[in-house]
């Protein structure tokens, strides 16, 4: 039976790492039943990316330009049946919850670093988390989390119980399944912004180790942020060859994923401070092989090791540097890796199947029947 609820997926900006999922929602609910609020404008540096233009998606509200319409916006959300709540003011959470509204909140991990569990000790945070718990322990409030540590973190804090369910970024994934590159030397592709714990400089130094490997062709590395001086320096420091090293500043997200279509290899070597890591996605959905640090929030999500890409130990330069070097002396398997990613994306991370689990277990709650139960991937228990 089609669903008869009316949704509002809440969040602070235009992204496209969140509209792809919230166009398959918009299908299945209806146009009329289905609204993107955002609060936020999206920032220059994120514009010049491509983030930020949604006129040609009716379903989407916001952001307002004054207080009035702010007012217009957050009273949609406190209306619809159910809400996904990202960014967003904490009042409407709080106005949900009170009223017995269905919500769910999508969160990325809470405690990023080691000694963020030492704020727990610290009155003024232990107030917030107390805050934050009295709004989301409610029978109808239920958590979406964001990659691997996200369920822990909330359960440290004491929030939300065992209504948590697993959830992610749904980019993209291209429609037609990648064909075989040629049989070449090994192209590798990192993009992001550039900050200390991305742990770029990992790469680098497992570059230095293969760069006059014969099967080891370039390494293109995009993006700007605080660390760029400085990983240019490394290089240098490195004697990493410039004829295989590319530099590239930020480029549009088009190009970002035709870069992603033509490479062999996407390396993240993201630490767990990395909540999700949506890039890792976008390269799997455009065949791209990903060798992961296996403590970045999505890669034990999105790869098993040596099925759909692989996995390696957070700074241990040699082990990557060896699985570079497997991918880059088996031309087999790397096109057999690149088929198994896209097709990972395609029936298990796909936007189509995370709305379609989403609508089904929102159905089941609001009915008060049993919810559909989900071994793996978005929606499942955890």
């Amino acid at each position: 039976m089609a669903p008869t609820f009316s949704m509002v997926y809440g969040t602070n900006v235009w992204s496209h790492h969140q509209v792809p999922v919230a166009t398959e929602l918009a299908r299945i609910l209806g146009p009329d039943r289905f609204r993107m609020a955002l609060f936020d404008q999206v920032d220059i540096e994120r514009r010049n990316m491509g983030w930020g233009d949604h006129a040609e998606y009716p379903w989407v509200i916001g952001p307002p330009l004054n207080a009035d319409a702010k007012t217009v916006i957050m009273q949609q959300c406190l209306e619809a049946d159910v809400m996904v709540f990202g960014s967003c003011p904490s009042e409407i959470l709080q106005a949900r919850a009170a009223t017995n509204k269905l919500t769910l909140v999508s969160s990325e991990r809470l405690l990023k670093k080691g000694y963020y569990h030492l704020r727990m000790l610290n009155p003024r945070y232990a107030m917030g988390f107390k805050r934050f718990r009295a709004m989301v322990n409610h029978p109808n409030v239920h958590a979406l989390a964001i990659g691997r540590y996200a369920p822990a973190d909330l359960r440290t804090i004491g929030a939300f119980g065992d209504r948590i369910w697993k959830w992610g970024y749904f980019v993209d994934v291209n429609p037609a399944p990648p064909g075989p590159l040629a049989d070449r030397p090994l192209k590798l592709l990192w993009v992001g912004r550039m900050l200390d714990w991305k742990n770029v400089n990992v790469l680098l130094r497992a570059l230095a180790r293969i760069q006059n490997a014969p099967w080891f062709g370039e390494c293109v590395i995009v993006g700007d942020g605080p660390e760029r001086s400085r990983l240019l320096n490394l290089g240098r420091k490195l004697r990493l060859n410039q004829g295989r090293l590319r530099f590239l500043p930020s480029v549009p997200f088009e190009e970002i994923r035709r870069l992603m279509r033509d490479s062999d290899v996407y390396v993240l070597p993201s630490n767990c401070q990395e909540g999700w890591g949506a890039v890792a996605g976008e390269a799997m959905s455009e065949g791209c092989v990903l060798v992961a640090n296996a403590e970045a929030g999505s890669s034990r999500e999105l790869v098993v090791d040596g099925e759909y890409g692989f996995l390696y130990q957070d700074g241990n330069i040699g082990q990557l540097a060896a699985l570079l070097e497997r991918l880059g002396n088996d031309y087999p398997l790397r096109m057999k890796l690149r088929r198994q990613a896209w097709e990972r994306m395609q029936s298990l991370w796909h936007p189509r199947v995370a709305a379609e689990r989403l609508v089904t277990i929102c159905q089941g709650l609001l009915e008060g029947a049993p919810v559909q139960t989900y071994v793996d991937g978005p929606c499942s228990r955890v």
